[in-house]
């Protein structure tokens, strides 16, 4: 028996929530294996530039910026949404990125990436049969 308001869940909603927090999951662990990485490097490693020319630390700083994007993209995708974004847009976001965040700090990168990486899993582990109240 149900109560109005409440939802019961189907088999293609379960396994819609098995799979949202299985991705919450694999965010979060990437998050962890990213922040160690980047806590254990040096001044010079941080500020050491790749063979796209961006520094280390301004693409770690990169990936906790666009948390939020990816997730947004994620579930339009899921939902059935057309993804609508060019190879040219993408480069275009990156550099920007680079020259506004140039000489971001350990610091602030790692702040970022804790923040959005934690509000990337409670949006990506929100069930379908759920209301919005994060996990």
């Amino acid at each position: 028996m149900t109560t109005a308001g409440s939802v019961v869940p189907n088999e293609t909603t379960v396994a819609a929530s098995v799979r949202a927090t299985a991705l919450a999951d694999r965010l979060e662990q990437g998050a962890r294996a990213l922040a160690a990485f980047a806590a254990g490097l040096t001044d010079a490693q941080w500020r050491m530039r790749t063979p796209d020319g961006r520094k280390v630390g301004v693409i770690v700083h990169h990936v906790a910026f666009m948390y939020p994007i990816e997730i947004q993209v994620a579930q339009a995708a899921a939902a059935g949404q057309a993804i609508d974004v060019t190879w040219d847009a993408v480069d275009g976001i990156n550099a920007k990125h680079a020259t506004d965040f140039d000489g971001v700090t350990k610091a602030e990168a790692l702040d970022l990436l804790r923040r959005n990486s934690e509000a990337a899993r409670r949006r990506s582990a929100r069930s379908p049969t759920h209301s919005s109240t994060p996990r």
